[in-house]
């Protein structure tokens, strides 16, 4: 036999950032305050309580960042550091360099080791330098598209929490020859208008980037965009 059951229909929804009984008892008011008071009081509070739940779904700066591999960012994935792992990367930054210069050198650094950090979460800890020999079985091995969009991604964060202060990022650059053709990204010193190539295909993951004028990198030989020119 089965037991028909009888269930009460839950009571209607009511939305508790508006619920005004929930928030403030009129009848325990002192007479002495004003209705235009009063009503001043529930809207402060509605307010209040209505935005408290959009400040504690704000994600930080270096959650949910998007990652490119398999070649041409054919593969995206979506890797989030730690408090302290995203702190150990700024801090490269964080010191006012006292020139251009020695900024590069600090992106150079923060770049880099943004690099391991990402390896240690998923794709690019078995990048390899170059992408010539580890096409088809290094899972997060990156070409120079991969590698370029990703090291903009680093750059953009740095710039959003203000930790440039004598470099803006730009568009990444592409250098062609007869045969081929290579991406990297790029960095314009703000007071010369200068621009600066950051290179990070012609290493393992996790070391130090390429640093050189842009105008000097796209210097290559007509037949091959592959050449490392960054100590000619």
């Amino acid at each position: 036999m089965v037991k028909s059951m009888h269930i009460s229909a839950p009571p209607p929804r009511q939305a508790w950032c508006l619920s005004r009984d929930t928030l403030i008892n009129f009848r325990e008011l002192k007479p002495s305050l004003a209705l235009p008071n009063r009503w001043l009081v529930v809207f402060f509070l509605t307010t209040t309580l209505c935005l408290l739940p959009g400040w504690a779904r704000a994600s930080p700066i270096y959650h949910d960042i998007p990652i490119c591999h398999g070649f041409g960012c054919n593969i995206e994935s979506m890797i989030s550091l730690s408090t302290t792992e995203w702190h150990s990367v700024a801090g490269w930054l964080k010191t006012n360099a006292p020139n251009p210069s020695t900024e590069r050198d600090h992106i150079r650094q923060a770049i880099g080791w943004m690099e391991v950090l990402v390896g240690r979460h998923g794709p690019g800890r078995e990048d390899r330098a170059l992408d010539l020999k580890h096409v088809a079985y290094r899972t997060g091995q990156m070409d120079c598209v991969d590698e370029s969009i990703n090291t903009t991604t680093y750059l953009k964060l740095f710039e959003k929490q203000n930790l440039l202060r004598w470099h803006r990022v730009v568009e990444r650059i592409q250098r062609r020859a007869l045969f081929d053709a290579h991406w990297a990204s790029q960095i314009e010193e703000i007071q010369t208008g200068d621009r600066y190539v950051i290179d990070s295909w012609f290493q393992d993951n996790g070391l130090l980037p390429n640093v050189q004028k842009t105008e000097d990198w796209a210097d290559i030989p007509f037949y091959t965009a592959l050449h490392d020119n960054s100590a000619d």
